[in-house]
């Protein structure tokens, strides 16, 4: 079970928020072609996580499109949101707010499905390169320095 800030967080597949993501995308269609590439290419990538289980690398992918897609909406609706005009083009903005504040849990889900993909707990993830080297961590064609050996 993930947690963030101390406080557990339901166990939600990204199936839901990709199954939402979907259903909502055709209704906010409000016109620059920048919305649509950039939402649809980020469904692409979620179908895409969910299809291969164990790579760690489409979803951090796809945790990175999704904050990337977050500033795009935005921009997009700070810039463009006043010539949308009559009863459509406020629904279609009403809905991509919707999509918006839907893809901001789902960023930390993404998040922790790469943490769980990838192996890694609250830890960076890089290697420390000045602490000594053991020979558990050696691949099999390295080995180890000899001792007394200054590198």
């Amino acid at each position: 079970m993930a947690e963030l800030f101390g406080i557990a967080l339901p166990n939600i597949s990204l199936r839901f928020f990709i199954l939402l993501h979907f259903l909502l995308l055709p209704y906010g269609g409000w016109g620059t072609a920048s919305y649509h590439f950039m939402n649809y290419f980020l469904l692409a990538t979620g179908i895409w996580t969910i299809i291969q289980k164990e790579d760690s690398t489409l979803s951090l992918f796809y945790s990175a499109f999704l904050s990337v897609s977050i500033f795009n909406d935005i921009m997009l609706l700070i810039f463009f949101h006043r010539e949308m005009e009559g009863s459509n083009g406020s629904f279609s903005v009403f809905i991509s707010v919707l999509v918006i504040l839907l893809k901001l849990p789902n960023t930390v889900y993404a998040w922790f499905e790469h943490q769980r993909r990838s192996g890694e707990s609250s830890v960076s993830g890089y290697t420390n390169f000045d602490s000594d080297v053991s020979a558990t961590y050696l691949p099999d064609h390295i080995s180890p320095p000899a001792p007394g050996v200054d590198m």
